[in-house]
């Protein structure tokens, strides 16, 4: 035998995590809902419905909300790549090309 089985033979292991105690369960938790710290106003609204109406995320969530001016690009600007000059677009992949990128470069010794 090896020293390292028999050290592991005598020490028993020990975790390097060691628990406080066993999990105790609140008997009282206060599920009420309460307006979060950070919120701009005190108090919360009356109704999910009401909250939709004012609430926007990416855009207006309820349709009365007031409409919103549309965006343009300054001169200069673009905001698709297909809108510059044609030196700036994608280079086209060939079938032959898309099929060495998939295969890992395989492909082009087969």
């Amino acid at each position: 035998m090896n020293a390292s089985s028999i050290a592991r033979a005598v020490h028993a292991r020990t975790p390097s995590i060691s628990f406080l105690g066993k999990r105790v369960i609140p008997k009282n938790i206060d599920h009420t809902p309460k307006v979060h710290p950070q919120s701009p106003s005190s108090e919360l609204p009356k109704s999910f419905a009401e909250y939709r109406i004012s609430a926007t995320q990416h855009g207006p969530l309820a349709p009365k909300a007031a409409p919103r001016a549309s965006i343009q690009p300054s001169a200069g600007e673009y905001f698709d790549r297909n809108q510059l000059p044609e030196r700036f677009w994608r280079m086209k992949i060939s079938a032959r090309e898309m099929e060495i990128i998939e295969s890992g470069g395989a492909a082009a010794w087969a």
